[in-house]
């Protein structure tokens, strides 16, 4: 197996959770649409190439990443033309002559997406709706995987405002549960910031409530000790079972990324400097090298910047500098900052981004918050708080 620490893994580079995959299904074929949920780095995107790639029989998949789009005219243009790409729709003579009387403007639809005779600027969303409406009914259930939805639904709030957030969450609805053959359509949402705050701050949350969330977990300890067998296998590097559980116990929080750092850092050591036999000092000695690597690290910071503004920024930034400080920071002292920040009404919804984007948690302890990896919180510590 590869290492892809950072990107999606795909194809041989993807490791295959039985219990996930087999999850998504039982969505799919019991007739739920899905918003898979889980922080940054856990393997969403993943999961959803691994559907792409491998479509049960009488499924057919479509990926789209919307991450850059921000308005929702430019939304349903690029869904249009992705789905024109799969058999079921491009093989429809009832979806090409409909298409052709609604809207005269098209001259030609295939497989590179709609051509236009004259210049004109169409309602793509009541396009989708005709392609979904029309797709052969013979034809394969379609599966419409949206990555980086929430991204987009952020992007149209910050350049057009709330009422057209709104807009666009209620007509994603309307495709999901008003096109005429809804068995033969499925959607899955995913995204590296939580679609559930976004659409809370906007007062929208009846839009996404037909929505089966399926969250993904970090891996166990047996999953994880797999995974790094894997990686490590091509480099013939051998560790014993009290070594791994060392590794284990200082990444903590056990999603494939931390996993494929860790087995490069250890493949380049062994390496550079010949080491014969892994001992506990390599793993301490791999995990400092990680620290000095920003590149690693750098997107949580500058998430922090995309995602909130002035004091907003200062309160998010705030409460991590001190968490990785003191490793644990109570409820308390948040309000004392969201108080300094004047953001007493709007604070509770900023430490729950930072929960769902994957900065801390206050699992163990309802009233006091930690980093989820402690290998972030050193690199927090280290380059952000100073």
């Amino acid at each position: 197996m590869k290492i892809t620490a950072g990107h999606p893994a795909r194809g041989e580079k993807f490791y295959q959770r039985d219990n996930i995959i087999t999850k998504v299904w039982e969505l799919i074929t019991t007739g739920h649409n899905i918003l898979i949920t889980a922080p940054r780095r856990v393997g969403k995107t993943s999961i959803m190439f691994y559907l792409l790639d491998n479509p049960k029989k009488g499924h057919e998949a479509v990926f789209l990443n919307t991450e850059s789009v921000n308005d929702t005219n430019e939304f349903f243009k690029r869904l249009a033309n992705a789905l024109l790409k799969t058999d079921s729709v491009n093989t429809s003579i009832k979806l090409k002559n409909l298409l052709s009387e609604k809207f005269p403007a098209i001259k030609k639809i295939g497989t590179s997406g709609i051509e236009f005779g004259a210049k004109q600027e169409l309602d793509y969303f009541e396009i989708v709706k005709s392609i979904l409406n029309s797709a052969n009914p013979e034809g394969n259930t379609i599966l419409i995987m949206l990555d980086e939805f929430p991204q987009t639904l952020e992007n149209i709030i910050l350049d057009c405002g709330e009422k057209e957030g709104r807009r666009f969450l209620q007509l994603n609805r309307e495709l999901r549960q008003n096109n005429e053959a809804p068995e033969k359509t499925r959607f899955i949402y995913t995204g590296s910031i939580g679609l559930e705050s976004v659409v809370h701050r906007i007062n929208e949350t009846k839009a996404i409530n037909d929505l089966a969330r399926l969250p993904v977990p970090p891996l166990k300890n047996k999953e994880a000790n797999t995974l790094l067998s894997l990686l490590l296998r091509s480099s013939d590097i051998k560790m014993k079972d009290e070594i791994v559980a060392y590794m284990l116990e200082r990444i903590k929080w056990l999603i494939p990324f931390y996993i494929q750092l860790m087995a490069q850092g250890i493949r380049d050591l062994v390496a550079d400097e010949g080491i014969g036999e892994i001992d506990n000092k390599t793993i301490d000695k791999v995990i400092d090298n990680m620290l000095y690597q920003r590149n690693h690290f750098d997107h949580w910071h500058s998430r922090l910047r995309i995602a909130f503004k002035g004091d907003e920024y200062s309160f998010a930034k705030d409460i991590l500098n001190k968490t990785s400080e003191t490793e644990s920071l109570h409820s308390n002292e948040i309000v004392d900052s969201a108080v300094k920040y004047n953001l007493m009404e709007r604070y509770q919804d900023i430490v729950g981004s930072l929960v769902y984007d994957g900065y801390i948690n206050n699992s163990e302890d309802k009233g006091k918050y930690r980093f989820n990896s402690p290998i972030l919180r050193l690199w927090w510590r280290q380059n952000v708080a100073g």
